[in-house]
């Protein structure tokens, strides 16, 4: 039966969500030094609940040196739960399920961030990232105690009213780390097999299930997300996440959510190898994780997007940065309308996004106002007529070798008639074919607007600029020149018999 957008779904727990839409966990940076929930943190969220299905909080460390960024949520004691819980209610007053993610960073966890502790993780190798800090071998005890971490944040989410808790295996923190052969060189139970470096993920799961148990939370949704596969070598390959997750759909999760950039992607281990890794995940699920729900994410902008993600096989789709430029994402999305994937430059307090978000949003923000006053002006200029003071004038052009050459330039009253270099003969043949080619281009299109030759790009806009020099000594307007459009290429048609 083919699965619909907008359609209830009740999950293992019992939980039943208005639609299959989530919003998937995004880092926004906004909480005080101290993890501490603020008010623009609740702003923001607040801002994209009422019609989704249920929005995953971003990741909240379980305990204080676990931090992974700057800002980050904290979820390692008590004192936070009075602020948690005003996050949880500003979602779920609105109608959406609050879900909070549960991590610690692990080796990813910088000093700078934590009061200059050294990381933690399963061994002692560190990141394959700059200046990445050598970690400290948990000890058999730490491993204890970072299990009941987890169960411990486990019962603030719950005591805090969220929905559900997602356990966070993915992105290189913590937990994926014990499951990783880059990560994990141990040689005790918590390490060396698949098998062995699968228990701390199975030890974490069990003890969130358990608090949940215990706290009688009824209706407490539990999720697990992860990462398909690492590029290190050794690293995770896709089989040995099918392996883990095979193996915690024994304990009955709500979920599992796979953590890609884009929902239909492929292998980054073997490019040779197109076959999307959700097919392979069907073919070698067992009959134990066909009954886990599986959520999508990733290249999820328009309806349509998300629709082909519950068609290709996934149970829930979680959207991402649409979310940040359109909150009312669901409300467009049923109403069919198109939905915008750029926010205005004067829009952050209309959308609630927090200064760091929006620092690094700067790809998903246009300035509309900037970019219609420069239409307007690139129009006024191609209609500018252009004229010349008759003559030839001077200018200077940088060589490939940095040298200064001189160039002429000859005008018409309406026209570039001639462009003559010194020493076009350069020692470098790309440069040599700047001198003579990008000339014949400006003289037969009487524009400025000519592209720049691939390997010589400084020397071609110093000769672009040159030219300019010479047109402003002849009265004439460069800035119009610039954008004068290009003749376009008139093809002879050929029959074919």
């Amino acid at each position: 039966m083919s699965k619909k957008l907008f359609e209830e779904m009740e999950l293992k727990s019992g939980v039943r969500l208005k639609n299959r839409i989530m919003m998937a966990p995004m880092t926004i940076q906004a909480a005080y030094f101290d993890g501490t929930v603020t008010q623009e943190m609740i702003d923001y969220y607040a801002h994209r609940s009422g019609e989704v299905g249920a929005i995953i909080v971003e990741s909240s460390f379980v305990e204080d040196k676990g931090r992974g960024f700057a800002g980050a949520l904290g979820n390692n004691k008590d004192s936070q739960v009075k602020e948690l819980r005003k996050l949880a209610n500003a979602i779920k007053e609105k109608g959406s399920k609050a879900i909070l993610q549960i991590y610690h960073a692990g080796r990813m966890a910088a000093p700078e961030l934590n009061g200059g502790a050294t990381p933690i993780s399963a061994s002692p190798v560190s990141a394959l990232r700059p200046e990445a800090v050598t970690p400290r071998q948990m000890m058999p005890v730490d491993i204890d105690k970072m299990i009941q971490n987890f169960a411990d944040a486990t019962r603030r989410a719950i005591e805090a009213g969220f929905d559900g808790v997602e356990i966070h295996g993915a992105n290189t923190y913590l937990i994926q780390q014990f499951f990783s052969p880059h990560s994990n060189r141990r040689e005790d139970k918590w390490g060396g097999s698949r098998e062995a470096r699968a228990k701390f993920p199975e030890a974490v799961m069990r003890a969130v299930q358990e608090e949940v148990k215990k706290q009688q939370a009824e209706h407490f949704i539990v999720g697990y997300r992860f990462s398909p596969e690492e590029i290190e070598e050794p690293g995770i390959r896709f089989e040995d996440t099918m392996y883990l997750l095979n193996r915690l759909a024994k304990l009955k999760p709500d979920y599992f959510h796979i953590s890609m950039g884009s929902w239909n992607r492929s292998s980054i281990i073997n490019k040779e190898d197109s076959q999307p890794l959700l097919e392979k995940y069907i073919e070698q699920q067992s009959e134990e994780l066909a009954q886990i729900a599986l959520i999508g994410v990733g290249g999820v902008g328009q309806r349509i997007d998300a629709e082909a993600t519950l068609k290709a096989g996934y149970d829930l789709v979680a959207v991402g940065k649409a979310f940040l430029v359109e909150p009312n994402w669901v409300e467009k999305a049923k109403s069919d309308e198109e939905i915008k994937d750029f926010a205005d430059i004067s829009e952050q307090n209309l959308l609630h996004v927090p200064e760091p978000l929006w620092d690094v949003m700067d790809f998903m923000i246009r300035d509309v106002q900037a970019e219609e006053q420069k239409y307007e002006q690139l129009k006024e200029l191609q209609n500018v007529k252009i004229t010349f003071n008759p003559g030839t004038y001077e200018a200077s052009v940088e060589g490939h070798d940095g040298s200064g050459i001189l160039m002429k330039v000859t005008f018409s009253d309406t026209k570039i008639l001639a462009i003559e270099l010194d020493g076009q003969e350069q020692p470098d043949a790309v440069a040599t074919t700047v001198f003579k080619r990008l000339p014949e281009e400006i003289i037969t299109g009487q524009t400025l607007q000519v592209d720049v030759i691939s390997g010589a790009t400084v020397t071609s806009k110093s000769l672009i600029d040159g030219v300019a020099d010479a047109v402003e000594k002849a009265n004439g307007n460069s800035e119009a020149l610039r954008v004068r459009s290009k003749d376009a290429v008139q093809w002879e048609s050929t029959e074919v018999r």
